[in-house]
């Protein structure tokens, strides 16, 4: 009598062109040893994140500039078997999560309801060429620090060398405007755009931040971050890959808001007027009915899950309506993708208070 062996992927590869032994996933099967291993998620931790009480000066000028949600969600802890066996379900070749009942992706949408950046405006295009002098001098300008050579190298800076420069209760409104730069600075190079090194952030995102903080709006940040994202969740799902890159906090918050299974309990809900969506997540929560950090009850989930368990409406504001959720569905080769459409009633203005 045969054995019902299960199949070690889908039946239908013809669109999944990677060879057997280069996805992630594969080792699984073909190393056993190795099945409890996970990837390591790469940041760039910083002691000027998950500050809970800061200068009100430098909370007006991060709202002002438009990067308040992101400074919450920094204090955010990510779970490395939750995104290890979300990475082991991404195919680089269609961009998305591929689930029992079909697949599944982040949208922009997603990036805008879940940081609050913008996800329109100008395209953020790569580093200008600059000597180290030029760097320091650029440094003491914006930030008011001057980092040491050793601190730099071609492209990038040490993290430690942006988080010597403090603010004080009897700072000027200029040293408050820098600190807040500085603090920018290390959000979108550690938190958004972290580093394979895990110590050094980019040079780059200093030349963006020049002038009126104001000015940091008319940059396409949300669209930056989902293919940054993009780009090291396919360099993450390589075989041979130890640590993946990217914002795992904006990974971390979909997974909880679309996937039921994965998401803790809110144990007590906390308003956060003017904000985005992903901070209703910085509040106290019970991991009870979750697998957190057990990568192997992570993958039993997702291997059971069903289309009813994946959320389309990860929050329903009041007076909403059902037939506000658009829900788009592309495709019918024995299964559907999926790009959840937030309801039209929720605005971002609606979180955060400006447009995007």
């Amino acid at each position: 009598m045969e054995q019902n062996i299960p199949r070690p992927g889908p039946v239908n590869r013809s669109l999944l062109t990677l060879p057997l032994r280069a996805h992630r996933a594969d080792r699984i099967w073909y190393e056993p040893n190795s099945k409890d291993s996970c990837l390591k998620c790469v940041s760039c931790p910083s002691a000027a994140f998950g500050v809970e009480e800061r200068d009100p000066r430098v909370i007006g000028m991060l709202a002002y500039a438009g990067f308040l949600g992101v400074e919450h969600i920094a204090r955010m802890k990510v779970d490395h078997s939750l995104i290890c066996a979300l990475v082991e379900r991404w195919r680089p070749e269609t961009h998305t999560f591929h689930l029992p009942f079909g697949e599944v992706g982040i949208s922009l949408q997603d990036v805008a309801m879940i940081l609050g950046l913008p996800i329109r405006g100008m395209p953020l295009s790569g580093p200008t060429v600059k000597g180290k002098a030029q760097w320091i001098d650029l440094c003491t300008q914006s930030c008011g620090f001057t980092p040491l050579e050793t601190d730099m190298r071609t492209g990038d800076i040490t993290m430690s060398a942006l988080t010597r420069h403090q603010i004080l209760p009897d700072s000027t409104d200029e040293e408050v405007t820098e600190h807040t730069r500085t603090l920018i600075w290390q959000l979108l190079g550690g938190l958004l755009f972290p580093d394979t090194s895990g110590t050094r952030i980019r040079l780059y995102f200093l030349e963006v931040l020049q002038g009126d903080l104001a000015l940091a709006r008319r940059w396409s940040w949300g669209s930056a971050v989902l293919g940054y994202l993009y780009h090291n969740l396919c360099n993450g799902a390589k075989w041979e890959t130890k640590q993946v890159g990217g914002c795992m906090h904006l990974l971390q918050i979909w997974a909880w808001s679309r996937i039921s299974m994965v998401r803790p309990s809110v144990v007590q809900v906390i308003q956060h007027d003017h904000l985005p969506y992903g901070c209703r997540w910085i509040v106290p929560k019970s991991y009870k009915g979750s697998p957190r950090h057990c990568i192997r009850l992570y993958r039993d989930d997702l291997d059971r899950m069903s289309e009813s368990q994946f959320d389309f409406l990860p929050t329903r504001p009041r007076n909403s309506h059902l037939s506000s959720l658009m829900t788009l569905r592309f495709g019918r080769l024995g299964s559907c993708s999926y790009f959840a459409i937030w309801p039209k009633c929720i605005t971002p203005i609606d979180f955060f208070g400006s447009s995007i």
